[in-house]
């Protein structure tokens, strides 16, 4: 086969490796993910506001697009808890004329083209475009919107869509007469038995993983049965189930829908690709593997559009099920396609035992999953360590909390955007001297270090642009005014891997005026790609006579003797 196709195609360098004892791995791992894959897959499918079964069709064709084409070994793409409240918050805004099954199939073709279109034109690096702190504070503020939507299946109660969390506290306390004590009880006992078998310390530390793995199968069991023997008859159940694909019976909206869903896809594509490449790059790490993001971009792409086939709603790479993929000894990404296969028979064979499950326990399983998401200790630690993180970290919390994930990640992105744009256009800039006996240069303002009445060493430690070139020539001028008999001023460029034009036409400008002041203007220790782009330019002739030394150690060697020999040559 071709190299470009292997390329392009993964399994087919990995999968004639794969050995009976990886097959056999990934065998076990798919049944044990089945089991976590099927309740979440259903109460998924509620977070976005869909049939239940929507979450199971979303979990067959896009786990075995993305095994053909993914570079992570233990990735399991699938429904994920954040992009199904974004398709949630999609689908209000689509309008209630527009069936929401339709909404998110349309969501998972546009997210599917554009990640694929991001692949194909190699964009994987703006993953990094999405901080952390962003990237954090988005997922807690999520993980509280999607506890607070579900409090409607867990209590029992009609709330009005789109309401934000302090909304629902707000309209629960003005009406509490109408919680369903039924459904309330229901799902406060499935919320207790979750977590005492997350914190379970009653046994090893494997039967330990093993319960928390049935806990959610368990649980859903024991509601069903529970509603059925005490003949609990005001618990809402997820009600019949066909395993007829829902977009058969689906009537698609015209193009305008599909260009007001089009900012929801773009947002919902940076979340899967960005949480996606990180859980893979995780555990990637974890074998010392690698994944290509540029390929990821490509496989999430094909999965999403093969959920669009599949009429179901946009996926993710799920942080909860590949870690017990992982952990479970799976191998290769065999373990998805028989994750899928075992799926698909689940959805076939036993899709009607599926409509006595009680809302509430669901509920209760999505509370759980989602819970871990929320790392408000975070928000302070950011904010010591770097206060402008600290702040996009609290507003994309905060956004969410107040405007929606939508309009929260916007925020939060702008901010960090912004942030970033003030933080290097305030480089660090250095006036740097020689250290005693040594060849190292250091900050003034920090070391006792040498220095020369007629020779300005200043360092600036970031790339030089149009945002901060103003600020490194004022700081510049500062200094001559403080030290007016210095004639030599050398740049040293230790810390600038670019300079763009408008950056290049200031120092040009500033060599010009120095020149006519009695100052000659010198770079020293300038990065090779940087120098390849300078001699593409005039800047050394402009520069003249000043010179470009390979370090600030040659620079002052070669100045100051120039500098004794005019003494000598002075007569008396």
């Amino acid at each position: 086969m071709p190299s470009r196709a292997l390329k392009f195609f993964p399994i087919f360098h990995w999968a004639p490796l794969a050995t009976r004892q990886d097959l056999a791995g990934d065998l076990a791992a798919a049944a044990i993910t089945t089991i976590l894959l099927v309740p979440q897959g259903l109460a998924y499918a509620m977070v976005a506001g869909l049939p239940p079964v929507v979450g199971l069709y979303a979990s067959v064709l896009p786990a075995i697009l993305y095994a053909l084409l993914g570079t992570s070994r233990n990735l399991s793409v699938g429904p994920a808890s954040v992009a199904a409240i974004m398709v949630a918050a999609a689908t209000v805004h689509a309008g209630s004329d527009v069936d929401p099954v339709a909404a998110a199939l349309i969501l998972s073709a546009l997210s599917g083209l554009i990640l694929l279109s991001m692949g194909l034109l190699r964009m994987g690096v703006f993953a990094n475009l999405l901080s952390q702190p962003v990237l954090t504070g988005f997922s807690s503020g999520a993980a509280i919107v999607i506890m607070a939507d579900q409090l409607r299946h867990f209590a029992g109660i009609e709330l009005p869509s789109g309401l934000h969390p302090h909304e629902v506290v707000a309209y629960l306390g003005a009406r509490a007469a109408i919680l369903n004590p039924e459904t309330l009880a229901v799902g406060g006992l499935a919320l207790l038995l979750l977590l005492a078998s997350a914190g379970s310390t009653w046994a090893g530390r494997r039967l330990r993983m093993l319960a928390a793995r049935l806990a959610p199968v368990v649980v859903l069991a024991l509601a069903t049965g529970a509603v059925v023997a005490f003949g609990l008859e005001r618990v809402p159940l997820v009600g019949a189930i066909t395993t007829r694909p829902p977009m058969l019976d689906l009537e698609m909206p015209g193009l305008s829908t599909w260009i007001d869903l089009l900012p929801s896809a773009a947002l919902i594509s940076i979340i899967v690709f960005v949480e996606s490449v990180s859980i893979g790059k995780y555990l990637a790490a974890r074998r010392r593997e690698t994944v290509d993001a540029d390929q990821e971009l490509v496989a999430l792409g094909a999965a999403n559009l093969g959920s669009a086939l599949s009429g179901a709603m946009p996926v993710a790479g799920s942080f909860s099920r590949s870690m017990v993929n992982f952990n479970s000894g799976a191998r290769t990404q065999f373990s998805s396609i028989f994750l899928a296969l075992f799926t698909a028979a689940t959805l076939l064979l036993f899709a009607p035992l599926f409509s006595g499950l009680p809302k509430a326990a669901l509920a209760a399983i999505i509370i759980v999953a989602v819970a871990g998401l929320v790392d408000l200790r975070s928000i302070p630690e950011t904010w010591r360590y770097s206060k402008a993180d600290g702040a996009s970290n609290l507003v994309t919390f905060l956004g969410v909390l107040a405007y929606g994930v939508e309009a929260g990640l916007v925020m939060g992105v702008l901010l960090s955007v912004l942030l970033y744009i003030w933080r290097t256009g305030h480089p660090n800039i250095a006036v740097v001297g020689r250290l005693p006996h040594s060849t190292e240069f250091r900050s003034v303002a920090r070391h006792q270090v040498e220095t020369w009445p007629e020779i300005l060493l200043v360092r600036v430690d970031e790339n030089l642009y149009f945002a901060n070139v103003g600020n490194v020539q004022d700081m510049i001028t500062r200094e001559f005014e403080q030290r007016p008999g210095i004639k030599h001023l050398v740049l040293v460029m230790s810390g600038v891997g670019f300079v763009d034009s408008s950056a290049l036409r200031t120092l040009q400008a500033a060599a010009e005026n120095l020149r006519a002041a009695g100052v000659t203007v010198h770079l020293a220790d300038v990065k090779g790609p940087v120098m390849d782009r300078l001699r593409r330019t005039r800047i050394f002739e402009q520069l003249a006579p000043g010179q470009v030394f390979p370090t600030a150690q040659v620079a002052v060697t070669a100045l100051s003797r120039a500098a004794e020999r005019e003494k000598e040559l002075i007569p008396l």
